[in-house]
C-alpha cells in the first residue's frame, strides 16, 4: 500500500503553499485513496471514513504552510492522519458515545446478501473477525500494527511518523500481534 505512494515535488508543494488550487487538488487525488485506506484500517468499519477524509484534507489545507521538509511528506501526511484519527477517538471517548458495535450497517448487510458463492462467506467472516480484532486494540497499538502491514513501513518509519523509540513501536507490535493471536485463538475455542 505505501511502496506506490508518491512524493510531491517541492514544486507541486510550494505551490500549493502559495495558494494553488490546483496544485491542492493535484496532492489530495495523489493521496485521497491511500489516506482513505489508512483511515479505515485505523478507526475500523465502523467509523466516519468520509468525515475524516475531509477532515484530514482540510488539515492539510490549513497546515501545508508549516511543513518545511524536515521530515518527508508522507511522514507528515501519515502524522496528520494519525492526529485526526486519534482526536476523533478522544472526542468520541470523552462523549460516551454508542458503540459502534451496537450498530448495523446497511453496508454489511448488502455485502452478505449480495454474495451466495459458498467461498466468499468464508472471506467475509474473516475480514469480519481481522476488522474485530484491530477494533479491540488501543489506539496505540493499532495505529502501529496498521502502518506496518497495511502501510508497509518499517519501524524507522513508524517511529518517525508517531514519535515514539523504535523500541516503543517494536513493543506495541509485538503486543498488538499478542493480543490479536488473542482474540483469533479465543473465536477457535468457541
Amino acid at each position: 500500500m505505501n511502496k506506490t505512494l508518491l512524493e510531491p515535488t517541492i514544486e507541486l508543494l510550494d505551490e500549493c503553499r502559495s495558494g494553488n488550487q490546483l496544485a491542492f487538488k493535484e496532492i489530495f487525488y495523489m493521496y485521497r485513496s491511500y489516506a482513505f485506506n489508512l483511515i479505515y484500517k485505523i478507526t475500523g468499519p465502523y467509523g466516519d471514513h468520509e468525515d475524516l477524509l475531509q477532515e484530514v484534507f482540510f488539515q492539510i489545507y490549513l497546515s501545508l504552510k508549516t511543513f518545511h521538509g524536515d521530515s518527508s511528506f508522507k511522514t507528515w501526511f501519515h502524522r496528520v492522519v494519525i492526529h485526526v484519527c486519534t482526536r476523533r477517538w478522544r472526542y468520541q471517548k470523552a462523549e460516551k458515545r454508542i458503540s459502534a458495535k451496537d450498530t448495523v450497517h446497511l453496508e454489511a448487510v448488502e455485502n452478505m446478501v449480495q454474495s451466495n458463492e459458498p467461498g466468499s462467506l468464508k472471506a467475509l467472516e474473516l475480514k469480519d473477525l481481522v476488522e474485530q480484532a484491530l477494533e479491540d486494540l488501543d489506539y496505540k497499538l493499532r495505529i502501529p500494527i496498521v502502518l506496518n502491514i497495511y502501510g508497509e513501513m518499517d519501524l524507522a518509519e513508524i517511529a518517525s511518523i508517531m514519535g515514539i523509540p523504535e523500541g516503543t513501536v517494536k513493543s506495541r507490535l509485538f503486543t498488538a500481534r499478542k493480543q490479536i493471536k488473542g482474540f483469533l485463538d479465543g473465536i477457535d475455542k468457541e
